[in-house]
């Protein structure tokens, strides 16, 4: 049950263990630790130039891609761009209502404070890594997750949050929509209380979102059935197989206590697949620190 997910949010006692099965070289045999020791050396040399390629195609770019987007959100309406245009805005009416006080600030100061949420989130879910890789780790995720500005750091947040506390699972069901498995997860391990949560949580903010603007959710309606396909997905597996497996996934390891396995799902079922979905798998740490006490399903 879900009582058994406490090291999420609290327990230093829960993260430590999580940490040392986290970190290659603890644990690891006499041969095998020199190994992790010099891939973590290989990777700080090429962290130098990772970034200067980084920012050398991006940072004339900091903040104008998703960020923007959502600051001009209520400037130019919810849905009045097409997708896949600049500064298209293609979550539900719910997102933008959160987030209209931020929009009321000036571009500069929205810009800062969006990255220091987005950095601390980040810093919150690798923490449980041991230093030696937690540091490394952030220094390759941050920079294009910041530079990009998209939410996928805030979705980690929320699938972790969300074994705790299943109505978090509102945040990715009312923003991207299909990563939104924790529901699956709980119903596969019949722990219906929490499945409950999570649904009826997502449907108290819609309501509450609803009565606020049902107009907005026509609009949001009509934007997404009449959407084209995005020309970024040519190449890439269709949503609907993505989706298929993602649930797959999470059925497996709900039914094994693998809660790790639902970052993995998310990146499956995110409706356009880019390489900034891969911020996702930064709750791994964090949700693995729980799988040796979620414990098999509820029969």
């Amino acid at each position: 049950m879900m009582g058994d997910g406490r090291a999420d949010l609290h327990g230093d006692e829960d993260v430590v263990p999580a940490a040392e099965e986290a970190d290659p070289s603890r644990g690891a045999g006499a041969g095998e630790r020199p190994l992790a020791d010099v891939g973590r050396t290989a990777l700080w040399i090429a962290l130098l130039p990772t970034l200067w390629i980084l920012f050398g195609s991006r940072l004339a770019s900091f903040g104008t891609d998703s960020a923007h987007a959502y600051w001009n959100v209520w400037r130019v309406g919810p849905y009045t761009l097409p997708p896949g245009s600049p500064d298209a805005f293609n979550y539900t009416p719910a997102f933008a209502q959160v987030i209209f006080p931020l929009t009321l600030l000036p571009w500069p100061v929205f810009l800062t404070v969006w990255s220091v949420l987005l950095g601390s989130a980040l810093v919150w879910l690798l923490w449980p890594l041991s230093p030696r890789w937690r540091w490394l780790v952030l220094a390759y995720v941050a920079p294009p997750a910041l530079l990009i500005g998209n939410i996928e750091a805030f979705l980690a947040v929320a699938a972790v949050i969300g074994m705790r506390h299943p109505a978090a699972w509102a945040f990715p069901l009312l923003t991207k929509v299909t990563p939104g498995l924790g529901p699956v997860w709980f119903a596969a391990r019949r722990e219906w209380r929490q499945a409950a949560a999570a649904v009826l949580g997502t449907a108290a903010v819609v309501a509450v979102s609803f009565a606020i603007s049902p107009e907005l959710w026509r609009q949001w309606w009509d934007f997404i059935v009449d959407a084209p396909t995005p020309p970024t997905q040519a190449g890439y597996p269709p949503l609907a197989l993505r989706l298929g497996v993602a649930v797959v996934v999470v059925v497996w390891a709900a039914l094994r206590g693998r809660r790790g396995a639902i970052a993995v799902a998310m990146v499956l079922a995110m409706p356009l697949w880019s390489s900034g979905i891969l911020v996702l798998l930064t709750a791994l740490p964090r949700l693995r620190s729980g799988d040796s006490t979620a414990g098999r399903r509820k029969d």
